[in-house]
């Protein structure tokens, strides 16, 4: 992406391992570490985001999600699990379902979050902006395609010219109904998203905003505010959850995280077990934990607060809800699961146990041993 196109540069954004040490006080080892980490997976953490860091808490889940680690490098996974290239129609369009699809808006990140699923595009130099011509030009004649998911990278790293720009595009071509957009920004910078975007989207009914958030404390003042901004501005709110060993995967920290989300006017949507890609292993969460995590859930939460709890599947079609009646076979931590059309997509079931983090969420006396 060129200066002029994005906000990248607009923004305050840690990049710079010294700035890192300087701000966390690590050593010198665990800097080579991080260093030797954004070699392959890069590093970007707003200020806004670095200051939610409890400097002392080795568990802390900000921490956790945004500082590089040296297990990224481990070379279990693969690169494109949920096979995006294979279902992707232009560089910019991913079709895996009937009636809707995947714009791929830009590869920036306001945050290079370390469990994402797309790390082999994102921060790198993969111009997919030549593609929103021939992304376009297929919408407009494919009229079977009734609803599209803006996405990214985040597509609120837009310049606001070409944010309107596509907004604009999409809703010219009738036979397109339903808008989405997929971002973590509220979360991670909130001061991003400013008056001359929410005066854009007014206009765009229905708009739907899945904002990704995984832990109540990013349930911040400034998060809250652009929320109340959102709905005003006539969005529909969704959020999408990743199921992160060490972050998330307690009972009573996802319940005060989605508690908190319906307060506000969020729906809680996905929650999602981690996919199979290359670098992210060391937050997979073992499906039967899962499963009890959410059959805690289930007795706990209302309807409203409660999201599905869903698997991508390699060579699989799309999301499978988290049941047992969808594996077909399991040999060891390798499971066979069958998709929703019948396509069958193997998963390693190989996540490790993790450790109370002692954050006191659930009460001293309810903690969660799943």
């Amino acid at each position: 992406m060129k200066e002029k196109e994005g906000r990248k540069n607009a923004l305050p954004f840690i990049y710079d391992i010294e700035e890192l040490k300087k701000r966390l006080g690590f050593s010198e080892k665990k800097a080579k570490e991080i260093e030797k980490t954004i070699a392959v997976y890069p590093l970007r953490i707003p200020e806004f985001y670095l200051n939610l860091i409890e400097k002392e808490n080795p568990a802390c889940p900000i921490k956790k999600q945004c500082i590089p680690d040296i297990k990224e490098l481990s070379q279990r996974g693969v690169l494109d699990p949920l096979i995006e290239e294979k279902y992707s129609i232009t560089p910019s369009f991913i079709k895996k379902y009937p009636g809707r699809g995947v714009f791929l808006s830009n590869t920036q990140c306001a945050m290079f979050c370390r469990f994402c699923n797309r790390k082999r595009l994102i921060g790198k130099s993969h111009n997919i902006n030549n593609s929103h011509k021939d992304t376009f030009n297929y919408l407009e004649k494919d009229k079977t395609i009734k609803e599209v998911i803006i996405s990214g990278g985040d597509p609120l790293m837009l310049s606001i010219d070409e944010f309107n720009y596509i907004l604009m595009r999409l809703t010219s071509i009738p036979h397109i109904k339903i808008l989405r957009i997929s971002t973590r920004m509220p979360v991670v910078y909130p001061d991003g998203i400013d008056k001359r975007l929410i005066n854009s989207i007014k206009a765009i009914s229905p708009l739907y905003f899945i904002i990704h958030i995984n832990h109540p404390k990013e349930i911040t003042k400034e998060f809250s505010e652009i929320v109340k901004k959102l709905r005003n501005a006539g969005c529909i709110l969704l959020s999408h959850t990743v199921l992160l060993r060490g972050v998330n995967d307690c009972p009573y920290i996802l319940k005060n995280l989605f508690e908190g989300l319906i307060m506000l006017g969020v729906k809680p949507y996905y929650l999602f077990q981690v996919d199979e890609v290359m670098g992210v292993a060391h937050f997979k969460v073992s499906l039967k934990k899962g499963v009890e995590i959410m059959k805690l859930l289930r007795r706990e939460l209302s309807g409203i607060a409660l999201p599905s709890y869903v698997i991508d599947i390699t060579e699989g079609a799309g999301k499978i809800p988290v049941d047992y009646m969808y594996i077909r076979k399991r040999s060891g931590k390798k499971l066979l699961i069958e998709d929703l059309y019948g396509n069958i997509g193997h998963y390693t079931d190989d996540g490790k146990k993790s450790i109370c983090s002692g954050c006191n969420i659930c009460g001293t006396k309810r903690n969660f041993r799943g």
